[in-house]
């Protein structure tokens, strides 16, 4: 089985993990810093635990959709409009 995973990361190196939420997973890590979360997909728990299991580095990039941005600004601008009134 593990030469599959092998052949997933030499063919494609990337893994696309779908969307995700960022989580607070506590207030205060230390000095008062909170520690941030990103869940990856249960269902490839193997393939998760495999990487792990190797010591594998890996490297995050984070894509903000165009429409989440929007959406931000719209809700921004909907608020500052509630308070003038």
């Amino acid at each position: 089985m593990s030469s599959m995973y092998e052949l997933l990361i030499k063919s494609s190196r990337i893994i696309d993990v779908g969307e995700r939420y960022i989580v607070m997973a506590t207030k205060d890590y230390g000095r008062g810093k909170p520690r941030f979360v990103i869940n990856l997909p249960t269902t490839r728990n193997d393939l998760w635990y495999w990487i792990w299991e190797r010591k594998i580095p890996v490297k995050i990039f984070i894509e903000i959709p165009q429409e989440a941005l929007t959406n931000e600004a719209r809700k921004r601008e909907a608020e500052s409009e509630g308070e003038e009134a």
